[in-house]
């Protein structure tokens, strides 16, 4: 006898979500929480694309600022400026996002268990162990985040106050660095003088990053909150479906690997995920078709940002330099203007080689290695 049709295991944007629409479908739903309060500590850069309403709900109460571009930075400092018309990505307040997701779960019918942390479950049986107790489900769902993601990267945010200087809200600021590859460093603006800045990448040393960018931005601030995390690595073969328990979010390395957002990626999986249960617990089709929705819903934008991702290790600091050189040479501001997305990068990518510009704007010493990442 199961205590639940499914037990979701984490309470994130993911694990909230998919615990709504499964409830909506009429299912009984666990969702346990390792966390007592749900969203804290905060692990999160907080940085949504506006695509996130076409997924997910997104009130405005937790919207603290919209932005509708960047400043790109190179490691010596050339800058590139791209923007749009309209908002691009919303700054949200990520705890109480958290929070209203999950209120939203509980009010469809789902029972949260906040507090509960897994100590084991059965992939075959639909048993877990949760603080000393026992709980069955007929479905699990792994959603725990990046914790228990095999490979990811460290990240690390301040909230910082800016002193005797204005940010232009409508922009947020972004800079590579060779030695943080895949990972950058950013800021991103809540108001006129305020602004998380953070960063992500393969070192340990990241404060000492954080230190050196912080004194670019500017020379009076104060360091008002710190947090720390990690951002899971993307992983194209990773088994979603394991006997009754199924992959989500993070904890399926279901994040960008450009930017290592995960947010829309994951609500977009929630949906198919619903779908896929409710045929599961209905007899009508096998949990596996999870696996191969996911394939057609992201598979071919996942192995392209992937493509980008090779593309940016192979670079050093003069090579970076190089690149924006070039692009302003090439008028790259106005076709990232046009063509890019924070969700969706293919179209750009495709412009740039329907273009012929990937192979003028990289160093000719490194033309033969680039070609063979886009073949």
């Amino acid at each position: 006898m199961s205590d639940y049709d499914v037990l979701i295991m984490g309470a994130g944007p993911a694990g909230s979500t998919l615990a709504r629409l499964t409830a909506s479908k009429g299912f009984s739903v666990g969702l346990v929480e390792r966390k007592r309060i749900i969203g804290l500590p905060l692990q999160c850069a907080g940085l949504v694309s506006h695509r996130i309403r076409e997924v997910n709900v997104l009130p405005d109460e937790v919207i603290l600022n919209s932005v509708r571009g960047a400043v790109l930075h190179s490691p010596s400092g050339i800058t590139l400026g791209v923007s749009k018309a309209e908002p691009e990505a919303h700054v949200i307040d990520r705890t109480a996002y958290d929070q209203h997701l999950a209120e939203l779960a509980i009010e469809a019918g789902a029972e949260l268990m906040n507090g509960t942390a897994v100590r084991d479950f059965n992939e075959k049986t639909g048993h877990v162990r949760v603080n000393g107790d026992e709980l069955v489900a007929d479905v699990l769902v792994d959603s725990r985040g990046h914790s228990v993601a095999p490979r990811r990267y460290p990240a690390r945010q301040y909230l910082v106050r800016f002193r005797g200087t204005e940010m232009d809200t409508d922009f947020v600021d972004l800079k590579v660095d060779s030695r943080l590859s895949p990972g950058f460093l950013w800021r991103i603006p809540v108001d006129e003088e305020t602004a998380r800045v953070g960063v992500f990448g393969p070192q340990q040393n990241l404060k000492e990053f954080l230190k050196g960018f912080l004194s670019d931005l500017g020379s009076d601030f104060e360091v008002i909150e710190s947090h720390h995390g990690f951002i899971p690595r993307p992983d194209l073969d990773v088994r979603l479906v394991r006997g009754r328990c199924i992959l989500l979010g993070d904890a399926a390395g279901q994040v960008k690997p450009t930017t290592g957002g995960g947010i829309v990626l994951a609500s977009r999986a929630a949906w198919v995920a619903a779908e896929a249960i409710q045929g599961a617990l209905e007899g009508v089709t096998d949990l596996k078709e999870y696996q191969e929705a996911c394939r057609k819903l992201y598979m071919s934008e996942m192995k392209n940002q992937m493509r980008v991702q090779r593309t940016f290790r192979l670079l050093s600091d003069d090579d970076l330099d190089h690149i924006f050189r070039k692009m302003k040479d090439y008028g790259a501001e106005e076709i990232i203007s046009e063509y890019g997305d924070m969700d969706r990068q293919t179209p750009l990518i495709m412009e740039f080689l329907k273009r012929g510009l990937l192979f003028r704007i990289i160093p000719s010493i490194l033309t033969s290695k680039v070609a063979g990442i886009w073949k």
